[in-house]
């Protein structure tokens, strides 16, 4: 009988690797035991049967076959999905362009996408990066002051990471939510939880809360209870902002049709009081899990390329040495700045380019295929490949901006891969119509911060005993994986010291 029973399920789990390879069209690949993208393949480590959540980074230079397949196939032996990955940039200029790019199986599909993009780009005005600006600096010296850092002349950070972190996340809340979050968390009383505390948990929390069953949560371990308070005082939070903004608006209404006007927020809970008839009405959930994801991406994605950007500039004295010329001749020290001067710092701007691509913050985009889509690729042979409708395919976005096809040296930090490149060939923030709404936004609240940190502040790295400057590099830089729901670098130490 038990020889029976194995007899089937081997047939079973044979058979469904035929098939899944078959739709795939037989392309070569991975075929691991389960699908990195699945629960199991999530939670088992990386090994070389199972890819897990770290083979993006840790196998980033050997991938698609030492990057001579532009796509490859990923077909789970026992459990997941087959897909199509790609590593190519050519190819993710096709796929981006392309209108029938369409269903994201993670959130929306193409005509909630549109819809989402039509409400929320009105909001993102001269006046509101302008906001950006005036609120980056009221942050920063914010940060400044509850620091410690006035009157210190020499500074050393174990890790700075938190501190991108928190500045990004009080940023995107003033300007896109108003707000107004301190730098310091009110000490909350017993068995609550602030707003910041809440959304860090979650953001570092989301597998676990997938894994764990509700019952879990009624155990005595503070850990998983605490885990399950942040996300129910977030949840709350959320509904409650809904709620309140929404009645603020019955008042003084925003209109959802002009050509411009409103902060994101308000022009999002505006869209629920739409006609769903039209193209611009949204549901609360909607407006609850829009809000959620931009907390996330105006957040994790720009703190974790300022953690990177502060950790290569005191790497990389002469890029330091370059930027900080650079801002001393645009902004003298007796004024802050305003958004015209941030666009006359190339260099700064060529390192920050330059993190992003090195740890950029979304490490995949996943979609299915709405119609067959061809494509053209260049490796290993040119030739046509039609991905037929219903596939699924992952740009593989470290693989994409490690490709040395299109990157030389690329686990070497070269701002000049950045100089005179149209924002459009910049890959980091998308293509086309999918290139990200956000992109400004972190660019002028990244720059405004970065030109602030150094124009105060020389950095510079707290070497071990006897370790030389690339050995620091290899040791904090190489260090990659999930940040909350983003990606970027280890921590990183920096020593400051004060610029006269």
């Amino acid at each position: 009988m038990l020889v029976t029973i194995v007899s089937v399920a081997a047939a079973i789990v044979v058979y469904r690797f035929i098939t899944n390879l078959a739709s795939v069209n037989y392309e070569p690949g991975m075929r691991p035991l389960f699908s990195p993208l699945g629960l199991f393949g999530a939670i088992i480590p990386t090994y070389w049967w199972n890819p897990g959540l770290r083979w993006v980074w840790e196998w980033r230079n050997s991938n698609f076959r030492n990057h001579e397949y532009d796509v490859v196939s990923l077909v789970p032996i026992l459990m997941g999905n087959p897909y199509y990955y790609t590593c190519s940039v050519d190819v993710v200029k096709q796929l981006l362009n392309n209108e029938l790019w369409g269903e994201n199986i993670i959130s929306a599909n193409d005509d909630m996408w549109k819809r989402h993009r039509r409400i929320l780009s009105p909001a993102l005005t001269f006046h509101t990066y302008s906001l950006v600006v005036s609120e980056t600096i009221a942050v920063y010296r914010e940060m400044v002051t509850a620091e410690g850092w006035q009157g210190r002349d020499t500074i050393t950070i174990a890790d700075v990471s938190p501190l991108p972190h928190k500045l990004a996340l009080n940023v995107i809340a003033r300007c896109g939510f108003g707000l107004g979050l301190p730098w310091v968390d009110p000490h909350p009383q017993k068995n609550e939880m602030s707003f910041g505390e809440s959304l860090t948990i979650v953001s570092s929390s989301a597998i676990a809360r997938l894994i764990l069953p509700s019952c879990a949560y009624k155990l005595p371990i503070p850990r998983v209870r605490s885990l399950d308070r942040a996300w129910k005082t977030l949840a709350t939070f959320m509904n409650d902002l809904v709620d309140r903004r929404e009645a603020e608006l019955d008042e003084h209404p925003v209109d959802n049709d002009q050509s411009e006007g409103g902060d994101i927020f308000s022009r999002l809970v505006g869209a629920m009081s739409v006609d769903e008839a039209t193209k611009l009405a949204l549901k609360k959930q909607e407006v609850i899990g829009n809000t959620f994801a931009l907390m996330f991406a105006g957040r994790e994605t720009t703190a974790c390329a300022l953690v990177a950007t502060l950790g290569f500039l005191a790497i990389h004295q002469e890029h330091q040495a370059a930027a900080y010329a650079e801002i001393m001749a645009n902004l003298p020290s007796h004024r802050d700045p305003v958004l015209e001067d941030l666009s006359k710092l190339p260099h700064l701007l060529a390192c920050y380019h330059e993190a992003i691509r090195m740890y950029p913050g979304g490490a995949m985009l996943t979609r299915e295929m709405a119609e067959d889509v061809s494509i053209k690729i260049s490796r290993p042979v040119e030739r046509t490949m039609v991905l037929k409708k219903g596939a699924l395919m992952v740009v593989e976005m470290i693989a994409v901006h490690h490709n040395p096809h299109f990157f030389p040296d690329p686990d070497e930090f070269r701002p000049s891969r950045w100089y005179n490149v149209l924002e459009t060939d910049i890959p980091m923030f998308g293509f086309g119509p999918r290139a990200c709404v956000g992109k400004k936004f972190s660019h002028v609240e990244a720059m405004c911060f970065l030109s602030l940190f150094l124009r105060d502040w020389k950095l510079d790295i707290p070497l071990a005993a006897g370790e030389t400057r690339v050995e620091y590099e290899t040791r904090t830089m190489g260090r990659a994986g999930q940040v909350g729901m983003a990606f970027g670098c280890g921590p990183v130490a920096l020593s400051l010291s004060r610029r006269g």
